[in-house]
C-alpha cells in the first residue's frame, strides 16, 4: 500500500521508535532491579494462570462492575491491537498483502477488530466523561496525602494523554479501514467500517487513497511514538499487572515478610528509608498500579479521615521514579527519605495492616508492605515512633506481654478450673496457646475459660504453658520492632522444642498468624489451628453437640487476620449456625470485604487521635444498619474494639457481643 519513499520513511521511524523503546523498557527494569529483595522470576512460569486471569480482568470484578466491564473491553481491544498493528504494518509494507482473505479465520479476525474498535472508542469516551466531566470522586486522591507535587498534577494529565492516544489510534485505524472499503466495497464482517465507508461515497479515488494513507500513518505513527513513552505511563499496567500477579507468591499473608538476619554484620539498613530499600516487587508495584483507587476506597484509615491512602503510595512512587528516571537507571543513590515523598509519618502509623488494600488490588500491589517496612526503619534506624509504642515495647521486653502485667500472673485466670500444664504433663497432642489477651484481659479470660471447658468436655489431649508462655511478638513485628519480635519468638520456639510441640490451638488470630506464618520464616513450621476451626471440627465430629437454643439474630464480625490474612471465613459461621434458634445475618461489609475493627498492625496499643472518627465507630455503622441482637467475634482485639464501639454509640441496650466459644459453651451447657 505504501509508496517506496513512504516505506523508507517508515523503516527510519520504526528503527528510531524501537531504539527509544529499548531504552525506556531497559530503564524500567534497571530501576526495578534497584530494589533490596530480588524478584523470584521463576514464579512467572509457575503462575501463568494468574497472569491470564489478570489479563481477563477477573480481579477487577470485585468492585464497580460497570466500569470493570467497560475497562475489560478496552483492555482486550487494546491487546488485540498488538496483532492488528503488526498486520497493518505488513499490509503497508507489502503490496497486495491481505491477512487470510476469504477465509473463516480472516473473517473472524476482521469482525473482532471492527467490533473491538467500536468498544474501545466508546469505552474511552465513557472514561473521559467519568473522569473529566462527571469527575467521579472514586478517582480522586486527597491532595494533602499526595506528597509528590508532580504526582498531583500528573494524575489527570497522564490519564488524558493515555485516553486520547487510545481514542485517536483506534479511531484513525477504523477510519483507514473505512477508506479502504470505500474503494473495495463493503464487508459484512466489518460493519462499523462499512457504515463509515458509505459516508465517503462522493470522494474521488485519489482522495480515498490519500485519506487511507493518512489514516494509516496517523494510526501507526501514534503507536510508534507512544511505545517508548509506554513504561512511564499508567498504561504500563496492561502488562505489568499480569506480571505482578505471576511474581507474587501466595504462600504468605500480606503482613508477613522475610526475617532480618541481625547477625549479618554487612547489613547497614533495617527496613526501608529510601526507594532502593524497598523490595524489587514493591518497586514494580508502581508500574503495575492502575490508579483505580479501589485500595483507597477500602482502607479503614482513609475512610475515617486519616492521612493515609494506599493509592497515593503507588502514585507518589510512580511519579518519583519518572522524575528521577535517568539517575535511578544509572544507579545514582537516592537521598530523599520515603517520608518526604512517599508517605508521611502520620500515614505510616495510621495503618491497621488489615490487608484490604492487598485483597482488593486488581494488579497484586502490596502498599501495606511499604508501610510496614517504613515502620522498621523508623523504629530500628531512627528510633522515631509514637510514645505509646515506647510503653508497649518496654512491656513486651520486660514482662512478656503488652499489658505490662507480671509474667508470673499468666496463670491467675485459671482459678479452680482443671487446666493441664505442660510442665506437669510433659507432653500433649495439642498445646493450647492462651495468649496475652486470654491470660490478662478480662474478656479474653472468659474466652479461655470457655475453651478449657469445651476441650475438657470433648476429652481433648491438651496442655498450656502457663507462666512459661510469652507473647508471640506479633505487635512488635507489626509496629516495626523486628529485633524484639525475633527475641520473643525464639524464646517461644525454645520452649516448644523442649516439649516437642507440633500442634497449637489459639483463640487469637494475631497469635495464630504469627505462629503459623511468621515463625515459618524462622524455620519453624507448626500445625496451628484457630479455635474457630478447631471447635467447628469438634461440632462436625459430634464431640460437641449444641442443644440449648439461642433465639437471637447474630452477626459475625470478621477478623482481618483470620479472614483476609488467612482465608478463614466459614468455620466461625459454622459454629454460630450449629446453635439451635440462631439466625445468622451478615453485616453489609463482611467476609473479605469486612470492615476492620481498628486494632490490627499494633494499633491496639496506640491512641487514635487523627481523622473524623475512630475506625471501630465506623464499624458501628454496620451494626446500626441491621441491629442484630448479638455480634459474635473470634478475636480478642476485635472483641475489645466492638464492645467499646457498642457502648460508645449506646447500642448496648439492644446489642451485646461475645466470642464464638462463649456462645457455643452456652448452648452445650457444659
Amino acid at each position: 500500500m505504501l509508496t517506496g519513499w513512504e516505506k523508507a520513511v517508515f523503516v527510519f521511524v520504526l528503527l528510531g521508535s524501537l531504539g527509544a523503546t529499548r531504552t525506556t523498557f531497559s530503564n524500567m527494569f534497571k530501576i526495578i532491579g534497584r530494589g533490596a529483595k530480588p524478584i523470584d522470576w521463576s514464579l512467572v512460569f509457575k503462575r501463568i494462570p494468574s497472569g491470564i486471569l489478570a489479563l481477563m480482568g477477573k480481579p477487577l470484578f470485585k468492585t464497580r462492575p460497570l466500569a470493570t466491564i467497560i475497562h475489560t473491553g478496552v483492555s482486550w481491544g487494546f491487546i488485540l491491537y498488538i496483532l492488528v498493528n503488526f498486520i497493518d504494518i505488513l499490509s503497508g509494507m507489502f503490496t497486495n498483502f491481505h491477512f487470510l482473505p476469504d477465509s473463516i479465520v480472516g473473517n473472524i479476525y476482521r469482525l473482532f477488530v471492527d467490533v473491538f474498535s467500536v468498544i474501545v472508542i466508546l469505552g474511552v469516551i465513557y472514561f473521559l466523561i467519568r473522569r473529566f466531566i462527571q469527575d467521579d470522586p472514586a478517582l480522586h486522591i486527597n491532595e494533602t496525602i499526595m506528597l509528590n507535587k508532580k504526582a498531583r498534577k500528573g494524575v489527570f494529565s497522564d490519564s488524558a494523554l493515555v485516553a486520547f492516544f487510545i481514542f485517536f489510534h483506534v479511531g484513525f485505524r477504523l477510519l483507514g479501514a473505512s477508506f479502504e472499503l470505500a474503494q473495495a466495497g463493503s464487508d459484512g464482517f466489518q460493519p462499523a467500517a462499512s457504515a463509515l465507508a458509505s459516508l465517503w461515497a462522493d470522494f474521488s479515488p485519489q482522495a480515498l487513497v490519500f485519506n487511507e494513507h493518512a489514516a494509516w500513518w496517523l494510526a501507526i505513527g501514534l503507536i510508534l511514538a507512544f511505545i517508548p513513552y509506554f513504561p512511564t505511563t499508567k498504561h504500563a499496567h496492561l502488562f505489568m499487572g499480569p506480571l505482578n500477579h505471576m511474581i507474587t507468591s501466595n504462600e504468605h499473608t500480606p503482613a508477613s515478610f522475610e526475617t532480618i538476619n541481625f547477625e549479618d554484620e554487612s547489613l547497614e539498613q533495617y527496613g526501608a528509608a529510601l526507594l532502593e530499600h524497598l523490595p524489587q516487587k514493591n518497586i514494580l508495584d508502581a508500574y503495575a498500579c492502575i490508579m483505580c483507587n479501589r485500595c483507597q476506597d477500602a482502607c479503614p484509615a482513609y475512610i475515617t479521615g486519616k492521612p493515609l491512602s494506599p493509592s497515593a503510595i503507588e502514585v507518589n512512587k510512580r511519579y518519583y521514579i519518572r522524575e528521577h528516571v535517568s539517575d535511578l537507571a544509572k544507579g545514582v543513590a537516592t537521598t530523599e527519605p520515603l517520608s518526604e515523598w512517599l508517605l508521611s509519618e502520620d500515614a505510616i502509623w495510621a495503618c491497621t495492616s488489615c490487608g484490604y488494600c492487598v485483597e482488593v488490588c486488581p494488579v497484586a500491589n502490596e502498599p501495606m508492605v511499604d508501610i510496614l517496612r517504613a515502620r522498621q526503619d523508623l523504629v530500628m534506624m531512627e528510633s522515631k515512633f509514637p510514645k505509646e509504642a515506647v510503653t508497649t515495647f518496654k512491656n513486651l521486653e520486660v514482662n512478656g506481654n503488652p499489658w505490662g502485667q507480671s509474667a508470673q500472673d499468666r496463670e491467675n485466670w485459671i482459678g479452680d478450673l482443671n487446666v493441664p500444664k505442660m510442665r506437669d504433663k510433659g507432653k500433649a497432642e495439642y498445646l493450647y496457646w492462651v495468649g496475652c489477651a486470654g491470660a490478662y484481659d478480662a474478656r479474653g479470660q472468659e474466652v479461655s475459660k470457655a475453651m478449657v471447658k469445651l476441650m475438657n468436655h470433648a476429652e481433648i489431649d491438651y496442655a498450656i504453658l502457663g507462666n512459661e508462655e510469652t507473647c508471640t511478638g506479633d505487635s512488635a513485628r507489626r509496629l516495626g520492632n523486628e529485633y524484639l519480635f525475633q527475641m520473643m519468638a525464639q524464646q517461644n520456639i525454645d520452649t516448644f522444642d523442649n516439649y516437642g510441640v507440633t500442634k497449637i490451638i489459639t483463640q487469637c488470630p494475631h497469635c495464630f498468624n504469627a505462629l503459623k506464618n511468621d515463625y515459618k520464616s524462622l524455620g519453624k513450621n507448626y500445625e496451628v489451628i484457630h479455635h474457630a476451626e478447631f471447635l467447628a471440627d469438634l461440632v462436625g465430629q459430634g464431640k460437641l453437640i449444641p442443644g440449648k437454643a439461642n433465639n437471637a439474630t447474630v452477626s459475625y464480625h470478621d477478623s482481618c487476620y483470620l479472614g483476609r490474612h488467612n482465608d478463614i471465613y466459614e468455620a466461625p459461621r459454622d459454629i454460630i449456625k450449629a446453635i439451635p434458634g440462631v439466625k445468622l445475618e451478615e453485616f453489609p461489609r463482611s467476609r473479605n470485604e469486612g470492615m476492620c475493627c481498628g486494632a490490627g498492625g499494633g494499633r491496639m496499643w496506640l491512641e487514635e487521635t487523627l481523622g473524623d472518627k475512630t475506625i471501630n465507630i465506623e464499624r458501628m455503622e454496620d451494626v446500626k444498619a441491621i441491629t442484630p441482637d448479638e455480634v459474635a467475634t473470634a478475636c480478642p482485639f476485635c472483641a475489645t474494639m466492638i464492645n467499646d464501639g457498642i457502648m460508645a454509640e449506646e447500642l448496648d441496650a439492644k446489642t451485646s457481643s461475645k466470642d464464638i466459644a462463649q456462645y457455643l459453651l452456652e448452648s452445650i451447657a457444659v
